[in-house]
């Protein structure tokens, strides 16, 4: 999980430094066109694809719509917003997740997980700060984004089992590559840089690359103990925002940061003991 935390944030790093040259069509339909093949032959030598059916399933059909949604969403925010505000807002998505699970799945959620994301939502207000000189309309395409991703995660819960996770994330990126196309045919195309598409290359093997550690990870490990790794990607994307892009985040930022990670913890760790509970009532 570290391992694909740090590939997820280097690609979104590359591809940010990508996109002060290229515009945001480009860079989706270029990666894309680089990524897809490379995803496509992991899915073929896993054997992902010989389940064609699968991958005709409506709610995979609504899990690729909000994939498709959340990149174009993400990553317009990220090109035009500090990578660790556009980060920080995408830890939303776990309190999210409780919500939707809540309200549109119908799962049992208690008090405390309630206040836990309610608390969260109120870390995320001190990131974007509506109605301060540090707002803009970027902060809204990133909350945008959290909901396009949580169609997509609420959509992978509802998935007939046996469903093989790189053919939907084959199918995620052909689709996403279509949209590129899509954009590009309707915007502008620029010049492309050997520099500009190294960064492109750099960002698709980044992502291939995090793509397999989450696999691996999700499959080899307890969830409720792997998942709380994923928030070192907040450290990464501090540390990338000032090194790389020479941006200090001021102190509400990182203090909305702190609130969103720690009731993501306690949700999680909350989940775990309401899943062991079950687990022993089953078993008594």
């Amino acid at each position: 999980m570290l391992a694909a935390v740090a590939g997820f944030i280097f690609n979104d790093t590359a591809a940010k430094l990508a996109s002060a040259e290229l515009a945001t069509g480009q860079i989706i339909f270029l990666r894309g066109l680089i990524a897809s093949p490379l995803i496509i032959v992991l899915a073929w030598w896993q054997s992902a694809l010989l389940q064609v059916r699968h991958l005709r399933h409506k709610w995979v059909l609504w899990r690729t719509a909000g994939e498709v949604a959340a990149t174009a969403l993400y990553l317009t925010a990220l090109f035009n917003m500090p990578i660790a505000n556009a980060t920080a807002i995408l830890q939303t998505v776990p309190l999210a997740t409780v919500a939707g699970a809540a309200l549109i799945l119908g799962e049992r959620v208690g008090i405390r997980r309630w206040s836990a994301v309610l608390i969260g939502f109120a870390g995320v207000l001190l990131i974007v700060r509506p109605g301060s000189d540090g707002f803009n309309i970027w902060s809204l395409f990133a909350l945008a984004a959290v909901g396009a991703i949580l169609l997509r995660d609420l959509s992978s819960r509802v998935l007939p089992a046996g469903t093989p996770v790189l053919g939907i994330a084959s199918l995620s990126a052909v689709a996403v590559t279509g949209l590129g196309a899509v954009m590009v045919t309707f915007g502008e195309w620029r010049p492309v840089s050997a520099l500009a598409l190294f960064y492109l290359a750099i960002s698709a093997v980044f992502l291939l690359a995090a793509y397999s550690f989450i696999l691996m990870a999700m499959r080899a490990g307890e969830v409720s103990l792997v998942a709380p790794f994923r928030y070192t990607i907040l450290l990464w994307a501090i540390v990338i925002q000032i090194i790389v892009f020479g941006v200090w985040p001021d102190a509400p930022m990182l203090a909305g940061s702190a609130i969103l990670v720690a009731m993501g913890l306690y949700t999680l760790y909350r989940e775990r003991l309401v899943a062991s509970d079950r687990a022993t009532r089953g078993g008594g």
